[in-house]
């Protein structure tokens, strides 16, 4: 009976030691914030950066919750994007950011312009246009908060960026050949810095469609077809019309 006392004893002292080695080995001793090559900050920068993230020296590294960090950063500092956050075992914890690039200018109800990102994320406000972002309008009835995305149609322009991007159109390529976005009720119209409209069809496919109207237009139009008119989708396929 004593020696099956004894065990039990030497198991919990054993298991108390360990947890309090592996609480203090894995105890958050230090959080750092690195950048990629087109932004630098500050010290005093990254200290607001790691303040925000609320990762804090002692914590138990296993207990960051890269949601809420991402989340409290971003949200305050709408100018910057994690890319990630990573463990670096066994007491590391490092934040990794980058810029946010300006892709659109949209006019919101009280007279102001909405910067947003590819991601469609407010980035800042200002009171002037900024004439060399991609125009954006058409967005009715749409609430624009700085640090917030702006949610339209279940993802509808964030599927057409993707479309783009795929025809390699990201952030400056992207604002320097469409000036121009107009949202309509069943369309989107992309005015190209050539002239030509690309009028894609609204639908869940919109990234395809981009990717199929700007390969028409770039193999099936002539010199004509993409200095001005409408390239339109119908029934037998993409199509170039002249201005109406």
């Amino acid at each position: 009976m004593h020696k099956r006392l004894w065990v039990i004893l030497a198991v919990i002292a054993s298991a108390v030691v360990l947890a309090v080695v592996l609480g203090t080995l894995f105890s958050i001793g230090g959080v750092d914030v690195n950048t990629t090559n087109n932004i630098t900050l500050s010290a005093e920068q990254k200290s607001e950066i790691i303040e925000l993230s609320q990762i804090k020296k002692g914590k138990n590294i296993f207990s960051v919750d890269e949601g809420i960090a991402i989340g409290n950063i971003e949200l305050n500092q709408p100018t910057l994007k994690v890319i990630s956050i990573e463990r670096k075992f066994p007491n590391k914890v490092v934040i990794y950011v980058t810029n946010r690039t300006a892709v659109f200018s949209c006019r919101t109800e009280d007279g102001r312009y909405a910067v947003l990102d590819r991601e469609f994320k407010v980035i800042a406000f200002s009171n002037t246009e900024n004439s060399s972002l991609t125009k954006l309008s058409g967005l009715d009835d749409v609430n624009f908060e700085l640090g917030q995305v702006v949610e339209y149609k279940n993802g509808l322009l964030v599927n057409m960026v993707r479309g783009a991007e795929r025809c390699s159109f990201i952030n400056e390529r992207f604002y320097t050949f469409f000036p121009k976005v107009d949202v309509g009720d069943d369309v989107i119209n992309l005015t190209t810095n050539s002239g030509v409209i690309m009028q894609l069809p609204i639908s869940s496919n919109i990234d395809e469609s981009i990717v199929g109207c700007y390969n028409f237009y770039l193999q099936k139009t002539s010199e004509l077809g993409k200095s001005s008119g409408f390239i339109r989708l119908k029934d037998s396929g993409w199509k170039w019309e002249p201005a109406e």
